[in-house]
């Protein structure tokens, strides 16, 4: 099932920086990512349906504000029934109380499908976060997964409980979860998108 594949892989990067913040702490900020990347394949019909180029992919980050970012990333392949895909949206985090993303993903190729994709979590007061989920399809498949989450951190445990839904499968779901706080991830104050205190931060809870 192998056999030989030639392919050179080129990329162009670019960061466009910017100083931000108040006089005399000013921070130097990637302002503008744009980078690109574009496969060339010297033997096109064994390696590529016959193109010589091909996997074109870009990813596209405007921080307009400390809080506003706006994302775009797409990719397509030039052949026939070759795949595409372009994904717009818009991240508002206000730290370290949470964040919103709201953002809308295309895909052409052998099927289609347009999906409306939100999602945002909050943390309610120190010890209790939520977090929710909807993704839409509008290819006549409608809702496609729903999602919410409540989370309550404790001096030693993270307890959660979640619901989802998914009308495309038509599949109801529901997780309860108690996470130790020594685990890697929580024990370095990260907690979805938000910031968990430490351990002791309050004392013995």
């Amino acid at each position: 099932i192998a056999d030989d594949l030639l392919v050179a892989r080129l990329g162009w990067r670019n960061r466009w920086q910017t100083k931000r913040g108040p006089p005399g702490r000013r921070r130097i900020i990637d302002w503008i990512v744009f980078d690109n990347e574009i496969a060339f394949f010297p033997n096109a019909d064994r390696d590529n349906f016959g193109e010589y180029l091909g996997l074109y992919e870009t990813d596209f980050r405007w921080h307009v504000g400390d809080r506003l970012t706006l994302l775009s990333s797409s990719g397509m392949d030039f052949f026939d029934e070759g795949q595409r895909t372009l994904s717009v949206g818009a991240v508002l985090t206000r730290p370290p109380r949470g964040n919103i993303y709201v953002g809308f993903r295309s895909l052409e190729g052998p099927f289609t499908s347009n999906v409306l994709i939100s999602y945002f979590s909050y943390q309610l007061s120190p010890k209790w976060f939520t977090s929710s989920g909807l993704s839409y399809d509008f290819s006549n498949s409608g809702t496609i997964g729903n999602t919410f989450n409540v989370s309550r951190v404790g001096e030693s445990f993270v307890v959660s409980f979640q619901f989802s839904y998914d009308a495309y499968k038509d599949n109801v779901a529901a997780s309860f979860m108690i996470e130790p706080r020594f685990l890697p991830l929580l024990s370095r104050g990260a907690f979805g998108s938000a910031i968990v205190p430490p351990l002791g931060a309050y004392g013995l809870e």
